[in-house]
């Protein structure tokens, strides 16, 4: 058994709000995944997660570039890098007969999954490496008990 990390995320408004009260809902939960486990859980996501995904990219300067729009995932791979120094992950994004729309993170460092309160399901994958942050959302939302299984 895995077990991931997680986060509450709380907005500052809500944390001043807190101060006064014993229990407030929190706004969002965040799961990382840990490096080690990058490789089982993107082979498991692309074999498992059957809808479509829209993926933004935020280069350092800061421009933001839309990768794909609301087409199904293909391929989400990870490929560590023995003797090169810059791992990879790929992601491939299309419907059947069309052309593959591909995105690269290089040298990703940070992976992390982000919840919809309101569901509980979590909708959105960040990825953080050396080329920026890249923003995969999922539609429809991957279950929470499905996370575990990705990362096991």
């Amino acid at each position: 058994m895995v077990l991931l990390a997680q986060h509450v995320s709380v907005e500052p408004q809500q944390r001043q709000a807190q101060a006064g009260r014993a229990r407030t809902k929190p706004i969002a939960m965040t799961t990382e995944i840990p490096p080690k486990f990058w490789g089982a859980f993107c082979k498991r996501l692309k074999d498992w997660y059957r809808g479509a995904v829209s993926i933004r990219w935020i280069q350092p300067g800061g421009y933001t570039h839309i990768v794909a729009e609301n087409l199904p995932l293909q391929t989400f791979e990870f490929q560590k890098q023995k003797d090169a120094c810059s791992d990879q992950m790929t992601l491939e994004a299309g419907g059947p007969g069309e052309r593959l729309l591909r995105h690269r993170v290089i040298e990703p460092f940070r992976v992390i999954l982000r919840r919809d309160d309101e569901s509980g399901r979590y909708n959105e994958l960040e990825i953080l490496g050396e080329t920026g942050k890249t923003e995969i959302t999922f539609m429809p939302a991957i279950d929470s008990t499905l996370v575990e299984k990705l990362a096991a």
